[in-house]
């Protein structure tokens, strides 16, 4: 579910814009995400931050809190070789500028994002887990919205529109990774104990 493999890219300081070109690590989750198709005109998608917090009022896992984290992390773990995947396909339609395979590449992502946070909404965690709960659905959420930018940026139609396009694509990637890293911190920090 939510070991996401981020598109570990960054935007080159000084000098031209490229595509990404590396894979990374995890992703969050959030609830439903509406699946895009090939736009004729970009929309703005807010990138939310890399923080996590703990959900006001929530539903909480009932039973040992030690196994609900167990399927947990398991599930975060299971996860990884299919994102590997999605994320090596965004990356080579990328680089390869193939806007077509961009929008297949990442809708999929998009797919997989609305897996993993019907995943989550359907797990409550235990108190124990709950920060990274919060934090996986954080990272699925900002996976999503980088995989929407970079749909954006394959319908943008190329030229200043489509640098920019990619600028801000290269930017959710970014917030992503980092939400990631937040991700990756909030399970160092987890125990659940008896």
């Amino acid at each position: 579910m939510v070991m996401v493999v981020l598109l570990a890219v960054s935007r080159p300081r000084p000098g031209p814009v490229v595509p990404p070109v590396g894979s990374g690590g995890l992703v969050p989750a959030a609830t439903s995400t509406a699946r895009p198709t090939a736009r004729a005109t970009p929309t703005a998608t807010v990138v939310p931050t890399a923080t996590a917090t703990r959900p006001a009022v929530s539903p909480r896992a009932t039973g040992d809190p030690r196994l609900a984290y167990a399927e947990f992390l398991l599930r975060v773990n299971g996860d990884r070789t299919a994102v590997e995947g999605l994320n090596g396909a965004l990356s080579t339609a990328a680089e390869a500028q193939d806007p077509k395979v961009v929008t297949t590449a990442a809708v999929d992502i998009l797919d997989f994002v609305d897996s993993e946070r019907d995943w989550l909404r359907e797990h409550p965690p235990a108190e124990c887990y709950a920060l990274a709960h919060a934090s996986a659905n954080a990272m699925l959420e900002a996976y999503g919205a980088a995989a929407d930018r970079f749909v954006a940026w394959a319908v943008s139609g190329g030229g200043l529109a489509g640098l920019a396009a990619l600028g801000e694509a290269l930017d959710a990637a970014q917030e992503a990774g980092d939400a990631l890293t937040t991700f990756g911190r909030a399970l160092e920090a987890t125990t659940c104990q008896a």
